[in-house]
């Protein structure tokens, strides 16, 4: 189940542009949660709702790669220094092929595509050529690609290789289905304080593990 889950959470953020809102449902048997996605300029923010007080928010600078994680309930925040995670090196991503099956999805025309990793999981991607506007936020996707966390462990591939807009993804591994499906898109002014802490959240401090150093991770 975690492998799924960070499959889809590495599909999350799979396209960009300056101030774009997107909205995804995402679906495991009977439990079911919402995404929001807020992109501006370098900084997407992933606000996850699996219903109240479980609601989180990461926000991420793709420019200096630092990551912040903000805990409603608690009222708190983590701060993680983009220097923290090292990129892995030598990765080999899956490969997507073509299933030749279409499907009306949304009002879309969809192509549909699959893909296994190393570690037995599978997902297909139900793909809208025809999208509005994809043409002009391929770019993002393909810069997105090195940023999505299901990448650089080799579980998800680059969605920048997919000839459209990916309307909803299906991943399978050994019982568990999760399905992640694009509600919205849509353009709107963010105002720069959405991908700051909030001033009344306080800082949470952690204690470094001692796996920490052979992960790449530091604490100082």
């Amino acid at each position: 189940m975690k492998h799924i889950l960070l499959c889809c959470l590495g599909l999350f953020a799979f396209a960009a542009r300056a101030d774009l809102v997107m909205q995804q449902q995402i679906a495991s048997g009977k439990n079911s949660s919402a995404v929001t996605i807020k992109v501006k300029g370098t900084r997407i923010r992933v606000d996850m709702y699996a219903g109240q007080p479980q609601a989180i928010s990461t926000i991420k600078d793709l420019k200096n790669g630092e990551t912040l994680m903000l805990l409603h309930k608690q009222k708190m925040f983590i701060k993680q220094p983009g220097e923290q995670i090292r990129p892995a090196t030598g990765v080999v991503l899956p490969k997507v092929r073509s299933t030749g099956k279409k499907e009306k999805l949304g009002g879309y025309d969809t192509e549909i595509y699959t893909w296994t990793n190393a570690r037995g999981i599978t997902g297909f991607f139900w793909v809208a050529r025809n999208y509005p506007d994809y043409s002009r936020i391929k770019t993002e996707i393909a810069a997105l690609d090195n940023t999505a966390s299901g990448l650089s462990d080799g579980l998800t591939p680059a969605l920048s290789t997919l000839p459209g807009m990916v309307l909803k993804t299906q991943i399978t591994g050994g019982e568990q289905t999760l399905t992640v499906t694009l509600v919205s898109a849509r353009e709107g002014q963010l105002d720069a304080s959405t991908f700051q802490a909030p001033v009344n959240y306080r800082p949470l401090r952690l204690t470094k593990p001692q796996w920490a150093p052979r992960l790449g991770f530091s604490w100082d």
